[in-house]
């Protein structure tokens, strides 16, 4: 008897398959429903799609939080990693010899001449469960802050069609409690958003991931790392959030990622509310002889906000460094993962 998935095009027992035709493949409702039942199931999602397919920038995200795979399909029937470029024998090889292999797809053999970039970002924010708590200030003031256009549509998949507006989007995540689902927003520039909220013991968490682009990748990362720290000062005046993190990431296009050779992606600054300093135990004075710390807000209250400018030292060394002082259990506690 021949079985028919609701979601899935393909499975096995520890693994899930979703089959896109198009050209651009978009974060649309089957997608979407196909990488929650993934996830429910405890299923490693694999997305194949023909090697020039294009994913939007929410597939991206949506492929990142449940854990997704790419394979990318050629007209001659070979298949091949979509995030390492190589050429696999079965789906299995995605995950159990990943970036392995001999033949290479072409366009992972060199760097592109004039990559583009974008500022991603991922901000942790509590508030109280209250009447006159509102979601969504936060994802515009972090996209304008980082140079972005507004935000200016919303919706639960792609196309979004809905005019951006908060008090919309706070009446939706109030409904869906105790957790909402994602609800995605973009900017006429490219700039994009995904915004998540859910109750824990003390109120709500607002968690916002995205990016904003920032045209040609830059040869130094002093001006990025500035924007980014601006903007994060910004946030952390106006919204206090528990902890956030902007990086610099390489992109294909504004709104969508191919598969294709990329530059790392490299963290530019890490914020820390009040509450982050509080719960996390900071001593102020030890960080600041080990990292690039500035204190922001009241003496009482303070903010933290730490800048990896050294290219001496390595980006991603700075960030592991700090993760290291800070310990990270205690960094993903504070954020408000786990339990809660």
């Amino acid at each position: 008897m021949n079985i028919v998935h609701p979601v899935a095009d393909e499975w096995g027992e520890d693994y899930a398959v979703f089959a896109a035709s198009a050209e651009h493949v978009v974060l649309s409702e089957p997608l979407a429903a196909f990488l929650d039942y993934a996830v429910t199931e405890h299923l490693r999602p694999v997305l194949v799609s023909s090697i020039d397919s294009r994913l939007s920038s929410f597939v991206s995200l949506a492929m990142r939080r449940a854990g997704g795979l790419w394979a990318v399909q050629g007209s001659d029937g070979a298949t091949y990693d979509g995030l390492s470029g190589y050429r696999i024998d079965s789906l299995r090889d995605l995950w159990e010899r990943p970036g392995q292999g001999t033949e290479r797809l072409q366009s992972f053999r060199s760097m592109a001449p004039d990559p583009r970039a974008v500022l991603m970002f991922d901000v942790f924010a509590h508030q109280r469960a209250a009447a006159d708590t509102s979601v969504g200030q936060l994802s515009t003031t972090l996209v304008t802050a980082l140079g972005g256009a507004p935000l200016d549509l919303w919706g639960p998949f792609e196309p979004l069609v809905d005019r951006w507006d908060t008090r919309t989007l706070t009446d939706v995540a109030r409904r869906s409690m105790p957790v909402s689902d994602v609800m995605h927003a973009r900017s006429r520039d490219g700039s994009y958003a995904d915004l998540f909220v859910g109750r824990t013991r003390r109120g709500i968490l607002e968690q916002v991931k995205g990016g904003v682009p920032v045209g040609s990748y830059p040869q130094a990362v002093g001006g990025v790392v500035q924007t980014a720290s601006s903007a994060l000062a910004t946030i952390a005046e106006e919204f206090q959030p528990t902890i956030g993190f902007v990086s610099l990431a390489e992109v294909d296009g504004v709104t969508h990622v191919e598969a294709t050779a990329k530059r790392p992606e490299v963290p530019l600054a890490v914020v820390i509310g009040p509450r982050g300093v509080h719960d996390l135990e900071v001593d102020t004075d030890a960080l600041a002889e080990r990292h690039d710390v500035t204190v922001l807000g009241r003496k009482r209250t303070p903010s933290l906000l730490v800048r990896f400018s050294d290219p001496d030292q390595g980006l991603w060394a700075q960030l592991v460094a700090f993760a290291h002082d800070l310990g990270v259990d205690r960094l993903a506690a504070a954020a408000g993962l786990g339990k809660d």
